[in-house]
């Protein structure tokens, strides 16, 4: 499949611009990851610009148009005269098509949600007379991400974790619009048998400075992981992340026994509220392994918590196998998984237990064992006396 990116405006024509910013580098920025990000899947990808140039609108779509691409998605920002103005919509052409209303649904519900979870307003799905909408012979999306004369917009524009999420929202809608297959995937399995010991891993707690209470659940991460059939390893690692190894010092606090920053089902910010509690360690760490269950397919041990049902419900809800998956997923950050494995698991599979000094021990049984020994020859002496008396 052939997606035709088109960052707005470039060069001469700098587009929307207000608070610090101009339109036209917020959306080359954001162009360009999209297009990073689409090179896991098995598509082509090409750019209207890939640097700040001026290209002119009709160049744009004759260039689709000639290429054959399956998609052109233009993206913008918006600017107006109203300050207070703020949130985001998108566009497609009065008479487009179903399929391409189709496509702008998929697209819009994962941009509109990300805008809602800022604060921010979910102006709509639109129509208009655009030229990028009306010259070209594929299906058009055109979104506008945010006011940039809107000030909360603009700080949020400027937020790199928040631009992140808005590349792997779009990243999520054209995936789920167009059905599009990731690439052969080679990674560190979350599924299978241990490859690491408890008192491994709690080596490699302690020797990283690890809260005790970090230290004392392992053992409920290899119980819990052998039977459900996940690496006990990887989720311990990824409390270790997610608690700062037990630490905490975010907005879960320690009583929550929460070991993986899972928030409740119906969330709607970042504070302790928003995510799940649990009656004890054990039980939090059951969770855990639960709420991968929803990533990797498996069947949850006991009753899951609300947030499981959420992730159930997304389109790939089951299919994710590898560590670096996670990225995106169960986090914004499209590096978290490969965090996980870079920053925590090779530390722990690499630590070497510390050989214990036994010798005064088995000095110790040894001599017991003669003790022993002579007492049960003793007694054998005095069976024979009185035998042969």
């Amino acid at each position: 499949m052939k997606i035709f990116i088109d960052p707005g405006h470039g060069g001469k024509d700098p587009g929307a611009t207000g608070n610090g910013l101009q339109e036209k580098d917020v959306v080359l920025d954001l162009a360009l990851r999209l297009a990073k990000e689409l090179e896991n899947y098995n598509c082509q990808v090409k750019l209207a610009r890939d640097k700040d140039v001026y290209v002119a609108n009709g160049d744009r779509t004759k260039e689709a148009n000639a290429w054959g691409a399956v998609l052109y998605f233009s993206i913008h920002i918006n600017g107006h005269t109203n300050t207070s103005a703020n949130g985001y919509e998108d566009f497609i052409y009065p008479t487009a098509p179903q399929k391409t209303a189709n496509i702008r649904k998929a697209i819009h519900t994962k941009l509109s949600a990300v805008w809602l979870n800022a604060g921010r307003a979910n102006r709509g799905m639109k129509t208009a007379n655009f030229q990028v909408l009306r010259e070209t012979k594929m299906p058009a999306v055109l979104v506008e991400n945010g006011f940039i004369s809107n000030k909360e917009d603009a700080d949020l524009l400027r937020n790199k974790d928040f631009r992140i999420k808005l590349v792997n929202a779009m990243l999520e809608g054209i995936v789920n619009a167009l059905d599009l297959e990731k690439k052969g995937t080679q990674g560190t399995s979350i599924l299978g048998t241990p490859q690491a010991t408890v008192a491994q891993a709690q080596e490699w707690a302690r020797g990283r400075k690890a809260h005790q209470r970090f230290i004392d659940i392992a053992p409920a991460y290899w119980e819990i992981g052998h039977a459900i059939g996940i690496r006990p390893e990887v989720a311990y690692c990824q409390a270790a992340k997610e608690t700062a190894f037990g630490r905490y010092g975010g907005a879960v606090k320690p009583e929550q026994n929460n070991w993986c920053g899972v928030k409740t089902k119906n969330a709607t910010g970042d504070k302790p509220e928003d995510h799940e509690s649990f009656p004890t360690p054990e039980e939090g760490v059951r969770a855990h392994f639960n709420h991968i269950c929803a990533y990797v397919g498996l069947n949850p041990i006991g009753e899951p918590h609300g947030r499981y049902y959420v992730v159930k419900s997304l389109s790939w809800a089951g299919t994710v196998r590898y560590v670096e998956e996670l990225g995106g997923k169960w986090a914004p950050n499209p590096n978290y998984g490969n965090s996980i494995v870079r920053d925590y698991l090779n530390g722990l599979l690499a630590t070497e237990v510390p050989k214990v000094d036994d010798t005064e021990q088995l000095k110790k049984e040894l001599e017991q064992l003669r003790q022993k020994n002579q007492e049960l020859q003793q007694k054998l002496d005095r069976i024979r006396d009185i035998i042969f008396e």
